[in-house]
């Protein structure tokens, strides 16, 4: 199960499993172009920091960042010690009074989440945002995961699959995604334009025994 227990316990396996990600490394690059100088930046679900708090610091960008995990809230203090992170679950978060969010980037962090948690999670993206700020997510898309071809597993509307096996750090668990569509008209709905996607798959190395992963880059503006 995907919890803070098991995130904790793996520490720095993680970053050994997921830091080094090509494609991941690409994606922030790329937003980099689309950010204000200094800009403020929440990293949901930070990790150990490394790669995604890491390049945004080094790049003269604010960090605030949140994890359920204390062990890898910790890392991301070692990684990035010009950054603010704190031990915190998303679904109950609620940023400082005062601030003005120029992006939020939530990478690999969605997965603990059923419908219902990131359909919450897109209210508050939206109401954290100004108009004209970046919402940057990493995810997988449902049809590029789902061994059912028949559609067996999806929500009657078909924007969702539940139940997704996958093998994640020696460890079987089951995750919910949104299809393509369903991010399209989940972000349109919270006041979101859809600017860029990509996808790369991420083979993590043997040692971390987990499954490859087709991941799913989007880059969202708030709308004025």
């Amino acid at each position: 199960m995907l919890n803070a227990k098991f995130y904790s316990s793996l520490g720095s396996k993680y970053e050994d499993a997921f830091a080094h990600d090509a494609g991941l490394i690409s994606f922030i690059q790329t937003v980099l172009s689309d950010m204000p100088p200094q800009a403020l930046v929440l990293d949901v679900g930070c990790g150990t920091g490394k790669p995604v708090a890491s390049s945004l610091a080094a790049a003269g960008h604010r960090i605030l960042g949140i994890d359920i995990s204390p062990a890898m809230v910790e890392l991301s203090r070692k990684a990035v010690p010009s950054g603010t992170f704190d031990v915190a679950d998303m679904r109950n978060y609620v940023p400082p009074e005062g601030i003005r969010l120029d992006a939020i980037f939530n990478i690999l962090s969605l997965f603990l989440l059923d419908r219902e948690g990131i359909e919450s999670m897109a209210e508050k993206w939206s109401s954290w945002l100004p108009a004209g700020g970046l919402l940057c997510i990493c995810t997988m898309a449902a049809e590029d995961c789902s061994p059912d071809e028949k559609g067996n597993g999806y929500d009657a509307d078909g924007l969702c699959a539940r139940d997704i096996g996958i093998r994640f750090m020696g460890a079987q668990t089951f995750i919910t995604l949104f299809t393509r569509k369903g991010w399209a008209a989940l972000l349109e709905k919270q006041g979101f334009e859809i600017v860029k996607t990509m996808t790369e798959m991420h083979a993590p190395p043997e040692e971390a025994d987990s499954d490859p992963e087709p991941h799913l880059f989007i880059v969202a503006k708030k709308k004025v």
